[in-house]
């Protein structure tokens, strides 16, 4: 069984946080009074800046094989739903209605879900062992704490209701409510999602994790779930989902940064990246390239692409924050950046389900 409290670091879309037993991050962005929500989108949840996390309801299904479903609600396909329901309207989940790994599902009128597959093993010990400085990513051992089986994604249409798509991720499997009652937090991750603060079934609520990045200049919040890759997964503390990968070539996607080699330095204004993320000096600020408003195009499915700075941008001293996708991609054009992978940044293959809660100040 893995322990209520653990070491453990994660990475969202490749994002990573270094976490002992709190999630808190570190140096500049450590919880302040003056932090707000400048414009949220998942207006289901209630967003708490101080502990960084948001309150979402908690939703009680069941497989058809009779086993329990705990899940949470982020976005959904379409407009009108998205505003009775107070989730993030992601049109291009339409996209994804047909393929292999959306789950179906139906949902009756007082909205209970029956799921017809996708079971979820959270009982793993997650286990993460960095690379060797100074290049501590990509990590010599990633084994996640939560692993899909080769049905579950958490991407639903629920087919007796306008084949709406939902994003609905597992946050424990199989359970009673009396073993995921953490109301006061240190919550059991061998039961539920390592993104989980605190949850309350008789309230009928959840406290996950926030996670820090950036799009169009500004600061952005987000959760983190899924995973295709389980490197990004455990480094995500969040649940390895093979199945989910034919989402890639549905369109259904959006495309988020990810620095390799930034700064590091915890007190540095120019720290980024995954290497100074696995040293525990804070999230590695990844950046969610042509966001800035809910949009025809949106997804919280996001296609990750590493970038590392050059030798010769580092020996020139031109590593700098990025936090706009603009000028990530005009470096790469310029060369600055380039894939680990060797020629301009691309696709790593590897995907994510990071739903966007809001926009802050800080």
């Amino acid at each position: 069984m893995k322990p209520s409290k653990k070491f453990s670091r994660c990475i969202c879309g490749s994002m990573m946080i270094f976490v002992v037993s709190l999630w808190a991050p570190q140096g500049s962005l450590a919880a302040t009074a003056e932090k707000k929500i400048t414009k949220q989108f998942l207006m289901s949840g209630q967003v708490d800046l101080v502990r960084e996390v948001v309150t979402l309801p908690l939703h009680r299904g069941r497989l058809s094989s009779g086993e329990t479903v705990w899940f949470v609600l982020t976005d959904v396909s379409d407009f009108a739903t998205s505003n009775k329901m107070g989730l993030t309207w992601a049109p291009s989940l339409s996209k994804a209605k047909d393929l292999t790994s959306t789950r179906v599902a139906e949902m009756d009128d007082s909205g209970n879900f029956t799921f017809k597959s996708g079971r979820i093993d959270f009982s793993p010990p997650q286990t993460l062992v960095a690379g060797e400085a100074p290049n501590l990513f990509p990590p010599k051992t990633a084994r996640a704490g939560s692993v899909g089986d080769a049905h579950y994604s958490p991407l639903v249409r629920v087919t007796n209701n306008k084949d709406l798509v939902f994003n609905a991720p597992v946050i424990a499997f199989n359970v009673g409510p009396e073993k995921i009652a953490f109301c006061n937090g240190s919550p059991d991750y061998s039961v539920v999602t390592d993104s989980v603060a605190s949850i309350c079934p008789d309230k009928g609520t959840v406290d996950l994790k926030l996670r820090f990045g950036f799009a169009s200049g500004k600061h952005l919040r987000y959760l983190s779930f899924d995973a295709n890759s389980e490197e990004s997964a455990t480094l995500e503390s969040s649940t390895f989902a093979p199945a989910e990968s034919d989402i890639l070539q549905s369109g259904a996607t959006e495309v988020i940064y990810t620095i390799v080699n930034g700064k590091m330095g915890a007190k540095d204004p120019n720290r980024q990246g995954l290497n100074s993320a696995l040293n525990g000096e804070g999230p590695s600020l990844d950046i969610l390239a042509n966001f800035k408003e809910i949009s025809a195009g949106y997804s919280p499915m996001w296609d990750v692409r590493l970038a590392e700075w050059t030798k010769d941008a580092i020996s020139k001293d031109q590593r700098k924050l990025i936090t706009d996708g603009d000028d990530l991609e005009a470096k790469s054009a310029s060369g600055l950046l380039v894939s680990p992978a060797g020629g301009p940044v691309k696709t790593t293959g590897n995907l994510v389900n990071c739903p966007v809660v809001g926009f802050t100040n800080e």
